[in-house]
């Protein structure tokens, strides 16, 4: 009897220890969240992973954190959500460090690089928009100096015929697009890491191509300038704005649209006539002249009548 109810005196007060200590973290939980706001799952390195390094899945984990704790750019999810937590880590794993990441350490997307130092395409086009590759040439794309990144205006000529005459009209039709890249060189490019082997023998490499350069024409300026042999283009563009863009291309060809290359600073979006002829020329030409049309003067009133027999004459 005596250790029935030792034994239910000890069950009793350990009910009361847990319900106080499950009272006190509930308090400091509420306190750290006031002061450090509420906890959010995060992406972290479960282990050290190297510069350039491959991420694998089991190389990461979610944690949960504070919000107040998070850096810029982390990977974050649900607590609470084991889908979300899967897709987040999955979306890492695949990618390279672009500087070392240590363990426990946030990982941002800041820090990675896609396919080791080979960014993809699709991961830099923004949601709701498409990418769409149109052809150019030195004279319709700025002698080729577009730079992945730059943006540029779409414009264009156009003739169709209006009331049994042919008409030609210069049109703006897209303004601000970012350019994804040029040819295969992709906006952001980060380059692959090198030894210094393979940097030796670059610089080997080039010393010899200067040298022949100081007895032919074919001169390399060794600026390390992006390529600019390429022939075609890929834009960013609304979904609409695609429709149009190769509606342009079926109907007046990749000749007909020209790309005119915008300050990266510029971004204002303006409205724009479509200009015409008459505009170009002005009215101080054989066009112009020719569309002025002259009021008739009125006619000399006579200064008096002169009858000459039944018949009455002017005089002026």
């Amino acid at each position: 009897m005596e250790k029935k109810r030792a034994f239910i005196i000890s069950t009793i007060f350990l009910a009361i220890s847990i319900a106080l200590i499950s009272a006190y973290t509930d308090a400091l939980e509420t306190e750290l969240t006031k002061n450090f706001g509420v906890k959010i799952g995060v992406v972290v390195a479960k282990e050290a992973i190297p510069e350039y390094g491959i991420i694998r899945n089991d190389m990461l984990e979610v944690v949960p954190t504070f919000k107040n704790f998070l850096q810029s750019q982390t990977i974050t999810v649900a607590l609470g959500d084991d889908i979300a937590a899967k897709k987040a880590v999955n979306e890492v794993a695949g990618k390279a460090a672009y500087v070392p990441i240590y363990a426990g350490e946030q990982v941002t997307l800041t820090k990675l690089v896609h396919q080791d130092g080979k960014p993809v395409l699709d991961r830099q086009v923004e949601k709701k928009m498409r990418a769409i590759t149109v052809a150019i040439s030195p004279a319709t794309g700025v002698g080729r100096l577009i730079r992945p990144g730059n943006r540029v205006d779409i414009l264009g000529k156009v003739n169709y015929e209006l009331n049994g005459a042919e008409q030609f009209e210069v049109k703006t039709f897209f303004q601000n697009i970012l350019v994804l890249a040029t040819g295969k060189n992709l906006q952001n490019a980060v380059p692959t890491k090198v030894t210094r082997e393979v940097l030796s023998a670059l610089e080997a490499k080039f010393e010899e191509q200067r040298r022949k350069d100081l007895y032919t024409t074919n001169v390399d300026s060794g600026t390390g300038r992006p390529d600019d042999n390429y022939t075609h283009m890929t834009l960013q563009l609304l979904p609409e704005d695609a429709d149009k863009l190769l509606f342009l291309q079926s109907k007046i060809g990749d000749g007909g649209l020209y790309y005119s290359l915008r300050n990266s600073s510029d971004t204002k979006v303006s409205t724009l006539e479509t200009t015409i002829l008459d505009q170009v020329l002005g009215p101080d030409s054989e066009l112009g002249r020719s569309k002025i049309k002259f009021t008739p003067s009125p006619p000399i009133p006579p200064k008096f009548y002169d009858a000459i027999g039944e018949k009455v004459i002017p005089k002026f």
